[in-house]
């Protein structure tokens, strides 16, 4: 513990003299943001569904991938693991202020899921993603952005989604 908390200590002055300190770029002007992003849904079953994962925003367009808890009701439940990679279009800009930026757009990527179901058998499920969505993107301190994304498509269904990370 002492160890952790000298290295802290030494590392805080460089830390404090690095470009994502001192140097912000407004929000109009931001060209990507790489972030970690938790997000919460309800699909089309109305079960709630945590997310966790991260995003590479690159100018108009955003890599997101996710992972996921997941579970399958029916005559055979079954509970598993999805994975999730989109690519959107966020090109749209309803409006982008120095300390903030509103764009939507609409993407699509693929969603696989692993499951077990209560008798121990394994089954995959590999479908395609669709979904429209809206960022508001944000100046926590300078060159930190926060991003909140809300989302609707198939076969996630209605999702909102939390994110922080470093613009450039």
């Amino acid at each position: 513990m002492r160890f952790f908390a000298w290295f802290l200590w030494m590392a805080l002055p460089v830390l404090a003299q690095t470009h994502v300190f001192h140097t912000p770029i407004p929000m109009d002007r931001v060209q990507g943001v790489f972030a970690m992003q938790g997000a919460g849904s309800i699909d089309f079953g109305l079960n709630p569904v945590g997310r966790m994962g991260g995003f590479l925003d690159l100018w108009e367009f955003r890599g997101r991938v996710a992972m996921s808890a997941a579970t399958v009701g029916g005559s055979n439940p079954a509970v598993g693991i999805c994975y999730t990679g989109v690519g959107d279009y966020l090109g749209w800009t309803y409006r982008s202020e120095t300390t903030y930026r509103l764009r939507y757009g609409a993407g699509g990527g693929v969603q696989i899921c692993y499951f077990r179901d209560h008798l121990g058998a394994d089954y995959n499920r590999v479908q395609p993603l669709f979904e429209g969505l809206a960022s508001l993107q944000y100046r926590v301190f300078p060159n930190v952005v926060g991003d909140i994304t809300l989302s609707a498509g198939w076969p996630e269904g209605f999702s909102a989604a939390v994110a922080f990370g470093f613009g450039f």
